[in-house]
């Protein structure tokens, strides 16, 4: 997965002084949450915003834990568990009941605070413990539910029954490594997402924790269901890759400029081709960073193609070959479906032609075959996959667009397999693909 913003770091001390009055039958008590020398790290739109954030999971009130929720599954969340080592994810803060790892949620009333009050994106709460302190995701202005992502580095942190949390790594392009655990979290407005508690060395202060966030509204893909008209062949040459988050997938694909994206797991190099005939127009591969830190979400390789297709209406044959896969389960079908089932997908696909542009994210650096301008054909070999950018693995993210306009969100595409060309389908997480055969039983 990338996250498609263009990098602009601002470093802002975060948790300045948060005074909250609670008022009890007794008397008032002051808690406090500390000054600290947190960072955040405020991101802007870049020359493909189009990771802004919409999506249908969490819409239905989805909530996992990656590697941490046994209770939701594949299906349920469209991501495999174990391709987000230490990161922990939460798309329903107002309930513990679905995961193993969340604090809690707080509402905030402004009344209950001093007017002179500022109240950060991410803040710690010192009150409890000092040697302990609670990490925060707030959202305390405007109406928008938003979307935080929030790391942590080189400190264990501790969730819900004292239970120590995952950690990934994180790698920067200088090489250097670093523990790390990432919360990702929608937070509902007027509200605080309580995210876990850290486990401080003697000695050492909330003040040396080095945190960084990228905190926003949240948006829904205006066209959850827009689906082009054109399938393409499939973007790896091997045996068989799983599927390891789909479109909606609760890691990164709940983001209006995500949404359709699929990723496949597959080892560092393995040769990725173009999935039609079309022309290059951008590559990157200059970055080597990698892993699971909120900075990593705007630094990526990738190569994008511009695909050949039919600028005319949709032939009606094509359009009901394309309607073929079942959304709940994608399985692939034929023509002899009935009049009902038929009726179910086209409310599930509005199939429609136009522009179409491909990409593949996290590719290895330097391995691009291809420059912009590039005239290629079906099946050549471009770049191969890596693990560059947030990517917890090594995998590829796949996922396409009808414009090259910065704000483009994403449609859903259907891959034919090269035996059977009729029989499409929308690849789901925990399933096995290939180039040959589509699905691998």
């Amino acid at each position: 997965m990338r996250q498609r913003l263009r990098k602009k770091v601002k470093k802002k001390q975060l948790c300045r002084t948060l005074t909250r009055d609670i008022r009890t039958l007794a008397a008032a008590r002051r808690d406090r949450v500390c000054r600290t020398r947190a960072r955040t790290t405020f991101m802007r739109r870049s020359t493909r915003a189009r990771r802004g954030h919409g999506a249908h999971a969490a819409a239905n009130g989805a909530h996992a834990a990656a590697g941490s929720a046994p209770q939701r599954t594949v299906r349920d969340t469209g991501f495999v568990p174990d391709a987000g080592v230490g990161c922990h994810i939460a798309l329903d803060v107002t309930t513990t009941s679905g995961y193993a790892w969340h604090l809690g949620c707080e509402s905030f009333d402004p009344d209950e605070y001093s007017d002179d009050v500022v109240v950060p994106d991410v803040a710690f709460d010192v009150s409890g413990s000092s040697s302990s302190p609670r990490v925060s995701a707030c959202n305390v202005v405007g109406d928008d539910v938003k979307v935080a992502y929030v790391s942590v580095y080189d400190v264990r942190c501790v969730g819900k029954h004292n239970r120590e949390l995952a950690q990934g790594r994180t790698v920067d392009d200088a090489g250097r490594v670093r523990a790390c655990t990432t919360f990702i979290v929608l937070i509902p407005p007027r509200a605080l997402a309580h995210l876990c508690r850290l486990t401080l060395e003697p000695g050492t202060s909330v003040e040396d924790v080095r945190v960084d966030s990228d905190v926003r509204a949240w948006r829904m893909h205006s066209a959850p269901q827009d689906t082009h008209a054109q399938s393409i062949g499939f973007p790896l040459l091997g045996d068989a890759f799983l599927c390891t988050q789909s479109e909606g997938g609760e890691l990164t694909h709940f983001f209006g400029g995500n949404l359709h994206a699929v990723d496949f797991r597959c080892d560092e190099g393995t040769p990725c081709v173009a999935v039609g005939d079309g022309v290059v127009v951008d590559v990157r591969d200059a970055h080597t960073l990698t892993g699971i830190s909120v900075g990593n979400l705007f630094a990526w390789n990738s190569i994008i193609l511009k695909l050949d297709t039919d600028a005319g209406e949709v032939n009606r044959e094509d359009e009901e070959e394309s309607t073929r896969a079942d959304a709940a389960g994608c399985s692939t079908t034929t023509r002899d479906a009935d009049d009902d089932m038929e009726a179910q997908q086209r409310a599930l696909y509005d199939v429609k032609p136009g522009d179409l542009y491909v990409e593949y994210v996290h590719i290895q650096a330097r391995s691009a075959r291809v420059r912009v301008g590039d005239r290629v054909r079906k099946g050549q070999v471009i770049c191969a996959s890596g693990s560059v950018g947030f990517s917890p693995e090594p995998h590829l993210h796949f996922t396409a667009f009808r414009s090259a306009e910065t704000t483009a969100e994403t449609c859903r595409v259907l891959f034919e397999p090269a035996r059977n060309r009729r029989q499409t389908y929308v690849p789901r997480a925990g399933r096995y693909y290939n180039a040959e055969r589509g699905l691998v039983e």
